[in-house]
């Protein structure tokens, strides 16, 4: 098994360590390494995320990390991350794209 990040997925976590680090550098910093970490604890045990309600089918599962949902595929020999958002947001009516592949962002802190 693999982690794979999406482009998206990888511009969410930048975005929401921008966010966090206008208040907190040290708070974004943890909360960043969490949700880069997050992954690596399913690539033995893919299926413990539950189903993404919005999209309802058994590949597109999400933890949760904080206030973060972050939503992944289970595809073949590796867990694609596909995004992370807030859990207030709404999500977009079909899965973001998972054609571009990322490599995971660098966090400063």
């Amino acid at each position: 098994m693999k982690v794979r990040w999406t482009e998206k997925a990888t511009a969410d976590v930048i975005g929401i360590f921008d966010y966090i680090a206008r208040q907190s550098s040290g708070y974004a910093g943890v909360v960043c390494e969490l949700i880069l970490s997050r992954p690596h604890q399913l690539l033995d045990h893919p299926y413990p995320g539950s189903i993404v309600p919005e999209y309802g089918v058994n590949d597109i599962r999400e933890v949760l990390v904080y206030s973060f949902r972050l939503i992944y595929r289970i595809s073949g020999f590796e867990v694609r991350i596909l995004t992370v958002v807030h859990g207030s947001h709404l999500l977009p009516p079909e899965p973001p794209d998972e054609a571009e592949q990322g490599r995971p962002p660098e966090t400063a802190g």
